[in-house]
């Protein structure tokens, strides 16, 4: 596999972390009194699953294509 593509697709698995990092910093920005308050929007929750199933896909691309 090309170099640059694994660069590619492994920047955009990590910005797709954010986004799952947010919903997660939600509940502990609640729990967690020392921790700025956070207050996630609707959408963010199945965009959140939705970004972690697209990083699991981008994985399997890149070990398919490592071969």
């Amino acid at each position: 596999m090309k170099k640059w593509i694994q660069i590619v697709v492994s920047l955009i698995m990590l910005l797709l972390a954010i986004i799952p990092f947010l919903v997660i910093y939600d509940g502990l920005s609640q729990a967690l009194p020392i921790l700025p308050i956070y207050k996630v929007p609707g959408w963010m929750i199945p965009g959140g699953f939705l970004c972690i199933a697209v990083i699991i896909v981008f994985s399997f691309f890149i070990k398919g294509r490592e071969k």
